[in-house]
């Protein structure tokens, strides 16, 4: 008698959940909706996302707010929306940091590609190496003939450690034969400021976080990603074409939620997305950005991991990063 009881206690209790998420995703969204940024303010991702918001909330009909929480190369704000509420009010703008995680962080407590459900991909922009104006650098060859001479000399700065600029920096290392330090900060607008103010000779970062202070003249790209050059810097020329190999893909940015929530709430996420991204003013403004805009369908998305995985696992692996 206990155990049919408490049998039928239990599937009551599974099937009230099951009724309760359904009429959720009925309802939905029946609230703000708030998208984590796991970057500070004024850099790329957050500039992307803050015109991606008020097209999406647009296509929603409800209010769409960013909530930047960055930290440990977006590990703090990837972690947070992987363990909030699987109710589509959370969500994250992922990117290729969230490939590179674990090659870093040994002991994480999620994982931060297999515990999201894919919403649509966003945009792509391309990764740049910097120098400041006054260096003498007019090429990455100089840049690479300098550390060379005197090795350890010259410092890079980055967005964090096992960011995607980071990691481009190291891979220039690694192909070239270098050893320039790294420094890494809170996100790509803190290390603009120091090579701005010519605390750091070099960096690495998106371009759209660089192209501004390009145009200014304060800033010299040397070297792009990407397989061909972007046109918006149809002048600087690809890593590959200066013989380091390994650099051909870019910087992606796509909404990710929590796992677990609901399939009805997720495609209507998508829905979203997909009228979002036809808008012209958002496509305006990622050109501005640099940024190119992607395919929003959950399996380009879930192809773009796999290649990406592929892509930098070998060199990852020989980097080791976790001793960073």
């Amino acid at each position: 008698m206990t155990f049919r009881f408490h049998r039928r206690l239990a599937l009551a209790c599974i099937g009230a959940s099951m009724w309760a998420l359904a009429a959720q995703a009925a309802d939905y969204p029946s609230q703000p909706i708030k998208v984590v940024v796991p970057f500070p303010a004024g850099g790329s991702t957050d500039l992307v996302t803050r015109a991606l918001v008020v097209e999406l909330g647009a296509a929603l009909k409800q209010t769409v707010v960013v909530e930047n929480r960055a930290g440990a190369g977006s590990l703090l704000g990837s972690e947070s929306v992987a363990k909030a509420a699987p109710d589509g009010y959370t969500l994250l703008m992922a990117g290729l940091t969230n490939v590179f995680l674990p090659y870093v962080h040994k002991n994480l407590r999620f994982h931060p590609v297999d515990d999201f459900a894919s919403i649509g991909l966003v945009a792509d922009l391309p990764n740049v190496l910097a120098v400041h104006a006054a260096t003498p650098y007019k090429k990455l060859e100089d840049l690479i003939k300098a550390e060379k001479a005197k090795p350890k000399s010259i410092s890079f700065a980055s967005a964090g450690v096992a960011t995607p600029s980071h990691l481009v920096c190291e891979m220039v290392n690694f192909q070239a034969g270098t050893q320039l330090e790294h420094v890494p900060y809170k996100g790509n607008a803190p290390a603009v400021a120091d090579v701005m103010g010519g605390h750091i000779p070099v960096m690495c970062n998106n371009l759209g976080g660089t192209l501004p202070y390009m145009s200014s003249g304060q800033l010299r790209i040397l070297a792009q990603t990407g397989k061909t050059r972007s046109a918006a810097v149809p002048d600087v020329p690809t890593f590959a074409e200066l013989g380091i190999s390994g650099l051909e893909a870019g910087l992606w940015m796509g909404l990710v939620a929590p796992k677990g929530t609901p399939a009805d709430i997720l495609k209507t996420l998508n829905q979203a997305l997909t009228k979002a991204m036809g808008s012209a003013a958002l496509k305006d403004k990622l050109q501005q950005l640099g940024a190119t805009p992607l395919p929003t369908t959950v399996a380009a998305f879930e192809e773009r991991v796999r290649q990406d995985r592929r892509a930098w696992d070998p060199m990852l692996g020989k980097l080791n990063l976790s001793g960073h």
